[in-house]
């Protein structure tokens, strides 16, 4: 395994972790109110440092363990994947955009579109490194 997969198993590992605690934890009863929108930008603190600090462990690990790897430069092949996985991401990314943007028009109230918009952007960030595991799993 390459390090730059080893580093998209972590962040997708801190994904996971930091936005399924964001969400399982929000406090939804209260979202289209003006304390459920300061709840979302406080709870990003904490996410943000969930997220980060398995990024930095797990990258320090990696380069501690295989430091020529980590100094490499990207290849052809890890450009492709990269760019590929991005291409797969931009669709749910602009379905949710979309479909956040009709559900606004239709009423929908601002904290809820804050949280659909947060899970879109989620969404398309899991399925972007899902998509490079899997292509760095297929030996593109």
């Amino acid at each position: 395994m390459s390090f730059r997969e080893k580093i998209h198993w972590v962040a997708l590992a801190g994904l996971v972790a930091a936005f399924g605690w964001y969400f399982l934890s929000y406090p939804w009863e209260i979202a289209n109110s003006r304390a459920g929108m300061y709840a979302a930008v406080w709870m990003l603190l904490p996410v943000t440092i969930i997220f980060l600090v398995p990024m930095i462990a797990g990258t320090t690990y990696f380069a501690i363990r295989t430091p020529k790897e980590a100094n490499l430069q990207e290849d052809e092949r890890e450009k492709t994947i990269h760019l590929r996985g991005t291409h797969v991401a931009y669709y749910p990314l602009v379905l949710g955009i979309w479909a956040n943007i009709f559900a606004l028009i239709n009423g929908l109230n601002y904290g809820w579109s804050v949280n659909i918009l947060m899970a879109t952007l989620v969404a398309a960030e899991l399925v972007r490194v899902g998509a490079q595991l899997y292509f760095y799993r297929r030996g593109y």
